[in-house]
């Protein structure tokens, strides 16, 4: 599967290159690899369940760990002003409802069988 084909960006934090990149949650190997098990397994009528699976999975590779978060502060700076440290998972968590109806809508992309040689 092209993983192009499903898209949801967020923030993240470039330590090495000490910038803030954009990135699609998708683009996540394991990640996509139990979203495809959990589409293959419910059934149509088992959209809560699904999204649970999915949340379980969302939280595991992707919360409070350093490599997925971003710092967001204000502009212009105040000295008083707490910045907030943010990870994937509260990104797409903010936003939920809208991203289990985007994923539940595209099952039929992530049941698809890879053929050899489509693997990347």
């Amino acid at each position: 599967m092209d993983r192009t084909e499903l898209t949801w960006n967020v923030y993240i934090g470039d330590s090495n290159a000490k910038t803030i990149k954009i990135h699609n949650v998708f683009n996540h190997g394991y990640f996509l690899e139990c979203l495809k098990k959990a589409a293959r397994k419910y059934k149509d009528t088992e959209r809560d369940l699904f999204c649970e699976q999915m949340r379980k999975d969302l939280l595991y590779y992707y919360w409070s760990k350093c490599e997925w978060e971003v710092v967001i502060d204000h502009w212009p700076h105040w000295d008083k002003f707490n910045s907030e440290k943010v990870d994937v998972y509260s990104q797409v968590r903010m936003n939920w409802e809208p991203f289990c109806e985007y994923v539940w809508a595209h099952r039929a992309v992530l049941r698809r069988r890879e053929k050899k040689g489509d693997k990347e």
